[in-house]
């Protein structure tokens, strides 16, 4: 019977290992692939406006962490929900974030200012999400102790280095760009199944860190960054909708990483749940903005010029 269970034991570890490998790999390639398709222009559309830099960094660092922080203080949510919602509101942008905009925007100025956007988001992060360690040390009282240098180290391996590789091969080899659309593919699938496999074996977790009030206290978070978000977006309608997707479009992996560095063993179910309820509270802003879109006509001139 020892034997046996040893078996199944190692069994469902090295199905674990598998899958964990298998989800840091797309998450390489999918961040791989926005370098290699990130542009010059993409990164003076951000950067070069400091007004728009600053708004946007508003939005993402600041009203953002400050909303997930204040209504974490408001409701009676499971230790582990509080963690990961803290650590969701100061982790970068997805790295699906880029891919996701362009049926919401198109492939104009405002594509540009979505790839921009997780540019900037992602190396920024290096320094500002070990910040969220101490918000937690905060809330908790101190009892979690997780080293900033660790929390660095997650974000530069999740998406620094990835997305440093994808902007020197996008710049040095200009025609791999055409690898992009298959390598996406490729990514995509594994990120599917992956999440697909994951949600259905912790799916009974989930259950068990919901209280009363954890999927309004979740759901107020989602809707009030896309408010800020679409608030400091600035004139052009399309640049509202990026940046108020860009405030609930978080790195779940990324949030996943340093919520297990706490003493909250539930705290990367807790992202989980947080990712799921934040996306379905989200979707009618979003098919509100594509409606909007589709009924504005086409702007001359509206796309910057672009190297991909």
């Amino acid at each position: 019977m020892a034997s046996a269970s040893r078996a199944k034991r190692e069994k469902r570890d090295g199905l674990q290992t598998l899958l964990l490998v298998a989800l840091q790999a797309s998450v390489f390639l999918t961040v791989l692939t926005i370098g290699m398709g990130t542009s010059g222009a993409d990164l003076r559309y951000v950067l070069g406006n400091p007004r728009r830099l600053i708004r946007s960094l508003l939005a993402l660092n600041v009203l953002g962490p400050i909303v997930a922080v204040v209504v974490c203080q408001l409701f009676s949510l499971h230790p582990a929900v509080i963690v990961a919602l803290v650590t969701l509101a100061i982790a970068p942008v997805s790295n699906m974030f880029p891919k996701a905009m362009l049926p919401l925007v198109g492939p104009g100025r405002a594509a540009a200012y979505a790839h921009g956007l997780f540019f900037a988001s992602t190396v920024l992060s290096v320094i500002l999400t070990p910040l969220a360690v101490e918000v937690i040390n905060a809330i908790f009282g101190g009892r979690e102790h997780v080293s900033p240098l660790a929390v660095a180290e997650v974000v530069v391996a999740s998406v620094l280095v990835p997305l440093a590789i994808g902007l020197a091969i996008g710049s040095r080899w200009p025609a791999a760009k055409a690898w992009i659309p298959a390598i996406q593919k490729v990514s995509g699938l594994v990120l599917l199944v992956c999440a697909v496999v994951i949600v259905a074996a912790v799916w009974s977790l989930m259950g068990s860190l919901i209280r009363q009030g954890t999927l309004s206290a979740i759901a107020i978070i989602a809707l009030v960054g896309l408010v800020a978000g679409h608030w400091l977006g600035g004139p052009d309608e399309d640049d509202r909708t990026v940046l108020a997707e860009a405030t609930v479009s978080r790195h779940p992996g990324v949030a996943i990483a340093v919520a297990s560095l706490t003493d909250q063993p539930l705290a990367p179910v807790g992202v989980l749940l947080a990712v799921l309820v934040s996306t379905i509270a989200v979707v009618p802003y979003t098919q509100w903005r594509k409606r909007l879109r589709g009924a504005r006509p086409a702007r001359a001139g509206h796309a910057p010029s672009r190297a991909h």
